[in-house]
């Protein structure tokens, strides 16, 4: 994962940049379309929006799933088959912090391939001729499908759903 603390590490600017660099490599992998979801932070749609100029720059195509748990952004990349997805999520970190989970051909990246990323803008090597699409897709209800197909319940339940203030709750 990549995190930041806004307005010291993260802020719009970067997260173009880091966009900018996931589509550079994508581009490298043959790889055209990624899903984009968000959690329910603040500063959220700003990264998000920011993360995605960045993809498109780089002449990757975007569908945009909104506000979404990063469980769902998962699904969304392989129920559209796009095997390519970024989560933009502070995760558990607190409230002045943000991030990104990325997922490229059905690989995480993490450690070395994060630090790629870096490198890739340090160094200016970011494709940026691009015009990559756009497009807003709910997923919502395919998720929520899939779930209760897998459950076979015996017999009725009542159920109480606590999201903490979590953006699960909407899915829930």
């Amino acid at each position: 994962d990549i995190r930041g603390v806004l307005g010291k590490t993260l802020d719009e600017n970067v997260a173009r940049l880091i966009g900018q660099s996931i589509g550079t490599v994508m581009a490298e992998r043959g790889l055209q379309e990624i899903v984009v979801g968000r959690d329910g932070r603040l500063s959220g749609p700003e990264l998000s929006n920011a993360l995605i100029e960045g993809l498109r720059l780089a002449g990757r195509d975007v569908i945009d799933i909104g506000l979404a748990p990063t469980p769902v952004v998962y699904f969304a990349s392989y129920q559209l088959q796009t095997g390519s997805c970024v989560a933009v999520t502070g995760s558990h970190n607190p409230p002045d912090y943000n991030g990104f989970k990325i997922v490229l051909g059905g690989e995480t990246l993490s450690g070395d391939a994060i630090e790629d990323l870096y490198f890739r803008i340090a160094d200016s090597l970011l494709d940026g001729d691009g015009n990559g699409g756009l497009q807003s897709i709910d997923v919502a209800p395919d998720y929520i499908s899939r779930i209760a197909s897998d459950i076979q319940l015996e017999r009725p339940l009542k159920v109480v759903v606590d999201a903490g203030n979590g953006v699960a709750g909407g899915i829930a």
